[in-house]
């Protein structure tokens, strides 16, 4: 299997990501709807593998993914999905009506801005606190200068030494709770996130909703939302679904 060290394989697409990423999987996903044949290239995380400079000189942002379409880099996966539907309009993952695309990208806004930081703050004590409060002053001070984005190494520092308290873990579990209020009411209007078409709202969320589990300890639970289960379960059962691996999370 390729890694970020070896030379860029010749192939039209190429796709640097983590299989627990949620960003990843968004992509994963898209591709997979779309059809497109793509070489897939795992970067370790814990492994650092995403700030060597091998890395960096793809994505200086030091994170996954990265979509090289014939040696071009794009990222950020929001916009990667985007870049796909117009450099590969055939399978459209955006809706002809202007009100539903509109729709489709008020729920990636939610998916981007909201939804991934209260995930953040619920879990990443029990998903990266095992391995980064082992780290001593030194190695966490390395694994800090070498992490590009501000707000990354500020969540590096949180969950070493300032793991995230119970009161924002219960704040982040009612945003989320907000945010499947909002799913149940926007799916009366059609079987899909953005309405009548499955687009890029429901890849684009398909990350999260799998986590949706996590909040039972919270008392939320699916079943109390019957339009966003339904969807869950018509999302599920898409093809392109088991192929994106898109699976819960599992806690050390």
């Amino acid at each position: 299997m390729p890694t970020v060290f070896d030379p860029m394989p010749d192939t039209e697409l190429v796709l640097y990501h983590a299989w627990m990423s949620s960003a990843s999987r968004r992509v994963r996903f898209c591709l997979e709807e779309k059809g497109l044949p793509y070489v897939g290239i795992f970067v370790r995380l814990l492994k650092n593998e995403q700030n060597t400079p091998q890395y960096l000189a793809l994505n200086p942002n030091g994170v996954v993914p990265t979509l090289l379409h014939r040696g071009r880099p794009i990222i950020e996966s929001t916009v990667i999905n985007e870049y796909l539907e117009d450099v590969y309009p055939d399978t459209p993952l955006r809706p002809a009506d202007a009100s539903e695309r509109a729709a489709m990208r008020v729920w990636t806004y939610m998916a981007d801005m909201v939804v991934i930081k209260a995930f953040q703050e619920l879990n990443w004590n029990r998903m990266m606190g095992p391995t980064a409060s082992k780290w001593s002053d030194e190695e966490l001070a390395q694994k800090i200068a070498t992490t590009p984005m501000p707000e990354r190494r500020e969540q590096w520092r949180r969950v070493a030494r300032q793991p995230y308290t119970q009161d924002e873990i219960e704040r982040a579990a009612d945003v989320l709770g907000h945010v499947l209020e909002r799913m149940e009411a926007s799916l009366e209007r059609g079987p899909w996130l953005a309405g009548s078409v499955f687009s890029l709202a429901d890849i684009n969320m398909s990350p999260y909703a799998v986590r949706f589990g996590e909040l039972e300890e919270h008392g939320m639970f699916l079943r109390d939302y019957p339009r966003t289960q339904a969807w869950w379960a018509r999302v599920q059962a898409r093809p392109a679904f088991a192929r994106a691996k898109i699976e819960p999370v599992k806690f050390a």
